[in-house]
């Protein structure tokens, strides 16, 4: 990659990224000749992930000035290429691949599952329903200098420049309030950097084991690349740019705000009864939390009942850092992140067993199946013996530790999804019942299987179903108030 120029090189991932992501028309000459017979994107070899590591290395290498243009489909897929046998060869140098291949398909899943489901407007609306809580959205204005509303207003006027080019020009500013400038510019400066810093900062993660193509690409933190000047700024990967303005901002509210934590969690069991409300409309008989006694109980979040079961819900935002999702390691990290989901599986197991004792004062058994389920907000890819392994273990422990009645476990065998399988799970359900999809789902022929996998083989539809629940979610933000856009 030495070879090339730098910035010719992240044109051409941006041209990649558009195409995989939002389907928009390759340039003629970054088409191998599989796109050019109109075959699909993962028989001509075009993956995201690849994509995303060649602009790592493009910025690693690349030459700031001069070197040879990287804009043709040869040389691009030949770098690609070169990338995976990389990763391919740094996996076969390892020592103890048969003691690490269950891990190593777990961080595949996190690396390249993502790359399937592109941003669209639920998931863009299912962050603002979180930023916009009364109990988050001071904290973003006080971050940030704008409102959630304009906050997501500017996320989608950039996406607006970005289909049209690499650059930004942050076209909409003349005409935006002079009071809404500085902070727009504000939060440009703070998730862009220099070529020259993206550099330094990519050597000292790189890793030149078998984490080689798994160490953190900081393009997740600053998407924005310039060559010194903050105000002329390059967007090699429109999708991470959307991603660090939702998703990241998380860590920038976590550092400003020590009351942010539970801020957010209380956001996401409201966007939970959101999701529940919209989709079970009539079917789901809906309870929330409910608070009782001295010194003070708590119910599980929500407990959703039709005529055949009823499913306890514990929402958890279940973020994973970037170690658990990536390394292989004598003690991986991801079996300590799994050590932290199964304490939330115990804490639901410790109030089921008081409500199925009768404790709870907003509902008592009926006879009718229960089943508990702890939904994260963040994907956890919940599939394989490794998983399941360290998870079944882990809880076990969690039911010695707290005394609670193993009978329970069996009895009321747990689940854990994303959000974004819940609201597939909510729509299979509706059409069929809680019991008869559940039930399924933790028999030992699908109790390992990825969710999202289970419900597009026995209920077709549900989850691209799903995907639309909020799809008008963003209108409340265009039709908002706004310092950006003269209306």
């Amino acid at each position: 990659m030495r070879g090339f120029n730098l910035w010719s090189g992240l044109g051409a991932t941006y041209y990649y990224m558009q195409h995989l992501q939002f389907g928009q028309a390759l340039p003629e000459q970054l088409k191998n000749d599989a796109l050019r017979r109109g075959q699909s994107n993962i028989k001509a070899g075009l993956y995201g992930h690849l994509v995303e590591l060649l602009a790592r290395e493009v910025i690693l290498n690349g030459q700031v000035r001069g070197g040879r243009p990287l804009n043709t489909a040869g040389d691009a897929f030949k770098a690609m290429s070169m990338i995976h046998r990389l990763d391919d060869k740094s996996w076969g140098l390892h020592g103890s691949r048969s003691e690490d291949i269950i891990l190593q398909l777990s961080r595949i899943a996190f690396q390249q599952f993502p790359w399937q489901s592109p941003p669209t407007n639920g998931v863009l609306a299912r962050y603002h329903m979180l930023y916009s809580h009364p109990s988050v959205a001071p904290m973003v204005e006080a971050e940030f200098g704008m409102s959630t509303g304009e906050l997501f207003q500017l996320i989608l006027l950039f996406a607006e420049e970005m289909v049209r080019r690499p650059t930004l020009a942050f076209e909409f500013l003349p005409a935006a309030e002079e009071s809404i400038r500085a902070p727009v510019l504000a939060l440009s400066e703070r998730i862009s950097r220099s070529s020259d810093e993206l550099r330094a900062a990519t050597v000292e993660r790189q890793s030149y084991d078998v984490n080689w193509a798994y160490s953190f690409n900081p393009l997740r933190a600053y998407p924005l690349v310039h060559a010194g000047n903050p105000r002329s700024v390059m967007c090699p990967a429109p999708p991470i740019l959307l991603q660090r303005l939702t998703d990241g901002l998380y860590f920038d509210l976590m550092r400003a705000d020590r009351g942010f934590g539970n801020a957010i969690g209380k956001a996401f069991e409201r966007y939970v009864g959101k999701v529940m409300e919209r989709i079970g409309k009539d079917t789901f008989e809906l309870r929330e939390e409910a608070c009782w006694g001295k010194p003070e109980r708590r119910s599980v979040d929500w407990i959703v009942i039709d005529q055949s079961a009823a499913l306890f819900v514990e929402c958890k935002l279940g973020r994973l850092d970037i170690a658990s999702q990536t390394e292989i390691a004598p003690e991986p990290p991801f079996i300590a992140a799994i050590e932290r989901l199964a304490g939330n599986v115990g804490q639901l197991y410790t109030t089921l067993g008081e409500a199925l004792a009768g404790g709870y004062p907003h509902w008592k058994p009926d006879g009718r199946p229960v089943h508990p389920m702890v939904v994260t907000f963040h994907e956890w890819f919940c599939f394989g013996p490794f998983f399941y392994k360290h998870l079944d273990k882990l809880v076990e422990a969690e039911f010695e530790k707290h005394g609670l009645d193993r009978v329970l476990l069996e009895r009321h065998p747990y689940s854990v999804c994303s959000i974004a399988e819940f609201e597939g799970l909510l729509t299979a359900c509706r059409g069929a019942s809680i019991d008869s999809v559940l039930s399924e789902k933790i028999s030992p022929d699908h109790r390992q299987s990825l969710l999202r996998g289970f419900l597009a083989d026995r209920y077709p539809g549900a989850i691209s179903n799903a995907m639309g629940t909020f799809e008008d979610g963003m209108d409340l933000v265009i039709d908002g108030p706004s310092r950006l856009t003269r209306k």
